[in-house]
């Protein structure tokens, strides 16, 4: 039998809800991504939830960052083989460490919901990051508030399995656009993140059919935005929270 979603969907899957502005990576069109800075920035551009991405350290340590190379962060290798005091030795931006989840949860957590994405290494996923997701926001009482989402199904499987009760959305590139709802239904999700070129008005209704929310990623521009939410989106990643904000009114 295929796992249900929780039984306390998010209100925005109701038709009655606004849309969702959901800070991808934080304000990232103003802050360096993924840092404190854009999350703090987002929270004042009255974001309703913060999207951020998860890896693991080689000694278990859960890092805040987009890439699992470290170029990026103007270091080498990945950080499937990083200490974490390595990783913090980086420039996130300005300056600014890249931060662990228990630093961002503790910092922000009370003050917006987070989208939790589930990363992989360059070359396998991360051994046991799911329970440390979990037990980081269960300990704080946030679990009901966050939304865990990936683009791999073995994740988001090992995500219900650790936590029957967690909220999960399936992550849909354009690499990989196939049985969107049965691996939807499969992993329990109460909603399906569509990367936003493969979004129509036929595709959000077949997922509203479905009873799931729809949250395409990461739009920007004015006029997609708007086609998107007169489309009835359920909300949008944006590197411009403020922009979408002003938009809704």
């Amino acid at each position: 039998m295929n796992p249900k979603p929780p039984d306390t969907a998010h209100p925005a899957a109701s038709s009655n809800s606004k849309p969702l502005v959901i800070a991808h990576r934080g304000s990232s069109a103003y802050r360096p991504e993924n840092t404190p800075s854009a999350y703090a920035l987002a929270i004042e551009q009255r974001a309703d939830m913060i999207e951020i991405d998860l890896h693991r350290t080689r000694d278990g340590a859960l890092v805040v960052t987009h890439d699992a190379e470290l170029e990026g962060l103007g270091g080498e290798g990945e950080i499937a083989g990083a200490s974490l005091s390595e990783v913090r030795a980086l420039n996130a931006g300005d300056g600014q460490r890249v931060p662990t989840l228990d630093e961002v949860l503790d910092r922000f957590g009370s003050a917006i919901p987070f989208n939790l994405e589930i990363k992989r290494g360059v070359d396998a996923e991360y051994a046991g990051l799911e329970p440390l997701a979990i037990d980081a926001v269960s300990e704080r009482g946030l679990l009901d508030g966050t939304l865990f989402s990936s683009f791999y199904d073995p994740v988001l499987g090992r995500l219900r399995a650790n936590a029957p009760e967690a909220r999960i959305a399936l992550l849909i590139s354009r690499r990989y656009p196939i049985d969107i709802l049965s691996r939807a239904r499969a992993v329990g999700a109460e909603a399906v993140n569509p990367e936003a070129p493969l979004v129509t008005r036929e595709l959000v209704d077949e997922i509203h059919a479905a009873g799931l929310a729809v949250y395409p990623f990461t739009v920007d521009a004015p006029e997609r935005m708007r086609q998107l939410l007169d489309w009835g989106v359920d909300g949008l990643f944006t590197n411009r929270p403020d922009r979408m904000r002003a938009m809704l009114g």
